[in-house]
């Protein structure tokens, strides 16, 4: 029995049935939040994911969601041609499909990625896939209002079915520490290095720093895509303050960001940089610790310059270095920070944040 209880955000959805469909990976930190939230929710989450090409998956995920009764499908990130399979099982009024977009197809292959460039066919085979997808699903989930602006006037879809579900993290990692007691001040940075992190302007910024003679440590998380042009960069400008790291597990990582006295976002100048609030943003506040980023339109929904973290404009490794230097030097500064920030964290992108908000999504689109 469906009980959508608007008054209980932790029962709101008792008795829904969720089907988590696609070819997603369960553990990502995107999915792994909705899947949270929705169970925080009361709804039982089914998760059913193949990650095999789309014609070989196909009949398994039609006969898989077929058979488990949902009372709506969530395809998870990254969303694909799944969305038709899962419109064609909950045909006739069965139930809502909730397409989690996060970011465009086109953009991350495209521009992110760089997978090939925009005149080929497969480019435009990418955007007629955004086209498609989103206008399929009955409710888009997006990461940042910016985001839901940009596929309504890119792709013509309509606001109404355009909400936005915000980032959330593993909180029993991802939690406050105390405050390092590191010789030099720390600032870390992880990622998977793709052009939108601006990874080439943290360390043009720790070589301002070297010249000036102002100690700041860097350790830079994670491999991708620019990692070996970034290392190159380094050994080019002889930066001996950044410690390269490779991808740590989830627990590793936790305790690498816990022992840095800032966590660094990202610093890109791309359309899609301005539009995103990453992971590493998120992590940072739920930790705690001082957030150094780029101020973009997608951050200012959350946060402001000086309040909950500390904003700089984006590709600007001489302002990256002079935000690193105001704080190393002025603890009071860091601490007051961390706090707001944390604050933030706690009012808009924890798990019970985020249960709240899911409620009512669901809620609308399962309702006739």
């Amino acid at each position: 029995m469906i009980s959508l209880n608007a008054t209980d955000r932790h029962g709101q959805l008792a008795g829904v049935v969720i089907a988590h469909i696609g070819h997603f990976d369960p553990g990502y930190s995107r999915n792994a939040s909705v899947a949270r939230a929705l169970r925080g929710a009361g709804a039982q989450v089914l998760t059913i994911t193949d990650e095999r090409p789309f014609l070989q998956r196909a009949p398994g995920l039609l006969r898989h969601v077929s058979h488990v009764g949902a009372h709506a499908v969530v395809v998870g990130f990254p969303g694909s041609f799944d969305v038709a399979l899962a419109r064609l099982v909950m045909a006739r009024g069965r139930g809502p499909v909730i397409l989690d977009a996060l970011v465009g197809g086109y953009e991350t292959a495209i521009e992110d990625r760089q997978r090939t460039t925009a005149r080929t066919w497969r480019a435009r085979r990418y955007r007629i896939k955004d086209h498609i997808v989103l206008r399929l699903a009955n409710v888009v989930l997006v990461d940042t209002d910016a985001h839901g602006t940009f596929f309504a006037e890119e792709f013509g879809v309509d606001p109404a079915r355009i909400r936005t579900f915000r980032l959330g993290t593993d909180e029993t990692l991802m939690r406050p520490r105390a405050t390092p007691a590191n010789k030099t001040f720390t600032a870390v940075f992880y990622g998977t290095y793709i052009p939108l992190q601006g990874v080439e302007h943290i360390v043009r910024a720790a070589h301002i720093l070297e010249r000036r003679d102002t100690p700041v440590r860097f350790v830079l998380v994670g491999r991708g895509q620019t990692h070996q042009a970034v290392r190159s960069l380094a050994e080019e400008l002889d930066v001996h303050s950044i410690e390269f790291m490779g991808r740590l597990p989830p627990a590793e990582l936790a305790e690498v960001l816990g022992g840095g006295d800032v966590c660094l976002g990202v610093f890109g100048t791309s359309a899609k940089a301005r539009r995103v609030v990453p992971n590493k943003v998120v992590d940072g506040l739920a930790m705690a610790r001082p957030v150094v980023t780029a101020d973009t339109p997608a951050v200012r929904e959350l946060l402001a310059h000086g309040r909950d973290a500390w904003l700089v404009p984006t590709g600007d490794p001489t302002a990256i270095a002079e935000a690193l230097t105001t704080l190393a030097a002025d603890c009071v500064l860091c601490a007051r920070l961390a706090e707001a920030g944390r604050r933030t964290f706690l009012q808009q992108l924890s798990s019970d944040a985020l249960v709240a908000a899911i409620g009512p999504i669901v809620c609308d689109a399962i309702r006739p």
